[in-house]
């Protein structure tokens, strides 16, 4: 199989530092994932065998664990960044080990989760969390940067929920006066097995608890209208199975990313198979076809249009004022449709680094055209 773009999630240890209610970490009770973390000779023969079956591989070290908690970190970004592959980090930062360490191995990006600026508004979402920690974090992280001369773009991603707008600004604020850029989305809810059980699916590995209605209900995106918005689309391809593919810190490969119950839904280990033996049992799988019939592929992936409009009709509306909304999901439009326009003409004639840059400045063009409209 030689595809030409492929992601590779990497969950490098088992645990998470935080018990997130929308996050099957935090939601779900009865099982836990393996514990271990994942050595620097298996990273490396991942790398390897993905360089032989994919020419432009991406490969993040998370899934659903906190990757700070791994002791080898900045090896194994090493390992990733010098086969030539962007390596990619997500953190909801309530740790950081080495500042200084996990700057000097320059990982391609670091996405920091969050969901408020105080800790009342955070603890609800972000649970275990201290926001106050996170900042001392990221004043920490910033300064590494500069002293490591890293490139790495660090980013803060606002999770959206009903009850959190009015603090999206001050985290922005803070961001990017750390020079971090600032990224809000819809916040979902997870694992697939409880959502297609919500969707009237007989899934019974995860059963639905109150905590879990009552999260849903929170959503700024309503669940239960954008599975239906989604089901509409169901016969889209699935991203999620078809360019890119989920692994444990033992290299096991499960069906996507979207799933938690891996004693169920392993489907084989990595280093055992080719990719293409791999992408057949996964579109063989019978969970496949009741998550595309659903539509949950669509949805897990914000990939219609109506997801933002259900969300514009289930927040307050001075929340939409507050934070220009409209303006900003018609701007992030046109950046999806500039990179799908780079994809498709000039994926061939830039790199990466320059496509990054095209994007960035087509995104500062629309902010200032934005503001000399207002």
């Amino acid at each position: 199989m030689d595809k030409d773009r492929f992601d590779i999630d990497i969950d490098i240890c088992g645990a998470c530092t935080l018990r997130c209610p929308s996050c099957p970490q935090g939601n779900v009770k009865e099982y836990r994932l393996p514990q271990g973390f994942m050595t620097a000779d298996l990273l490396q023969g991942i790398v390897t065998k993905a360089r032989t079956e994919c020419r432009r591989p991406n490969i993040s070290l998370f899934n659903w664990a906190e990757p700070l908690l791994h002791p080898q970190l900045p090896e194994l970004i090493r390992i990733v960044q010098d086969a030539g592959i962007p390596c990619h980090l997500s953190s909801n930062l309530d740790i950081l080990p080495d500042a200084d360490a996990l700057m000097a191995a320059n990982p391609a990006s670091l996405r920091i989760s969050t969901s408020g600026f105080s800790q009342d508004i955070y603890g609800r979402t972000h649970r275990g969390g201290d926001i106050e920690r996170v900042k001392t974090h990221m004043v920490a992280l910033a300064e590494a940067k500069k002293r490591n001369h890293a490139d790495t773009d660090i980013f803060v991603q606002y999770h959206r929920y009903r009850d959190n707008l009015h603090d999206e600004p001050l985290l922005r604020d803070f961001a990017t006066g750390l020079g971090f850029y600032f990224h809000a989305v819809w916040a979902l809810f997870f694992p697939l097995e409880k959502v297609l059980a919500y969707a009237g699916e007989e899934i019974d590995d995860f059963p639905l608890t109150e905590e879990d209605l009552c999260l849903i209900d929170g959503l700024a995106l309503p669940l239960k209208q954008a599975l239906v918005a989604a089901r509409k689309y169901r016969h889209r391809p699935c991203s999620l199975r078809e360019d890119a593919i989920s692994l444990d810190f033992q290299g096991n490969a499960t069906l996507c990313c979207a799933v938690f119950n891996a004693g169920k839904y392993t489907v084989a280990n990595y280093l055992d198979m080719s990719l293409s033996e791999i992408q057949k049992l996964r579109r063989s799988h019978p969970l496949c076809e009741i998550c595309m019939h659903q539509g949950a592929h669509v949805f897990m992936t914000y990939g219609i249009k109506e997801m933002d409009e259900l969300a514009l009709a289930n927040i307050a509306h001075e929340d939409v004022e507050l934070l220009n909304l409209r303006e900003q999901i018609a701007r992030e439009r046109r950046q999806v449709r500039l990179s799908k326009l780079y994809d498709r003409f000039f994926s061939g004639f830039f790199s990466a680094e320059q496509k990054a840059a095209l994007v960035k400045g087509f995104s500062r063009i629309q902010q200032a055209i934005g503001k000399f409209r207002s």
